[in-house]
């Protein structure tokens, strides 16, 4: 009997096909870990912007409650980490009620997101306190354009 060297093309296509069935379910479960990454990063972005508007009203109490008085992300840059990813975005925002309970939010524009992303939103939703709406009559997250957080 002669030793073989070598796999046979029958071999090699098995092997082939078994790669390419696990790079198929790789590329699957990634795409949602990138969506429930992007979504506790959002979240992550939306406590970050509370902690330091919570720190900014400490600070500026007198002129907060001030009616007409206009806060801005750009004026909660000092008491931020990274404040070159907040501020000059469109894409976080900072308002209040314009009702008698004063409350204010933190917010974030979910143009361009994908519904995966706003579907793992929609699912911490519960337990991050996530909102819809604006700050007048926001309504628990439910997959829409913007996401708010109550600051106070």
């Amino acid at each position: 009997m002669k030793l073989r060297k070598g796999f046979t093309l029958v071999e090699l296509l098995i092997v082939i096909v078994i790669i390419g069935i696990l790079a198929a379910a790789m590329m699957l479960s990634s795409g949602s870990a990138t969506a429930a990454a992007e979504a506790s990063n959002i979240i992550s972005d939306l406590r970050s912007l509370k902690a330091a508007s919570l720190m900014f009203y400490a600070d500026s109490q007198d002129y907060f409650d001030t009616p007409g008085y206009t806060i801005t992300i750009d004026n909660l840059a000092p008491y931020m980490d990274n404040p070159g990813k907040f501020t000059g975005s469109t894409l976080y925002r900072f308002t209040r009620a314009t009702d008698d309970n004063g409350k204010w939010m933190v917010g974030f524009t979910m143009t361009g997101k994908n519904n995966d992303v706003k579907k793992k939103l929609e699912a911490k939703a519960g337990s991050t306190g996530l909102l819809a709406g604006n700050a007048t009559n926001a309504t628990p997250y439910a997959q829409g354009n913007d996401v708010w957080m109550i600051g106070r």
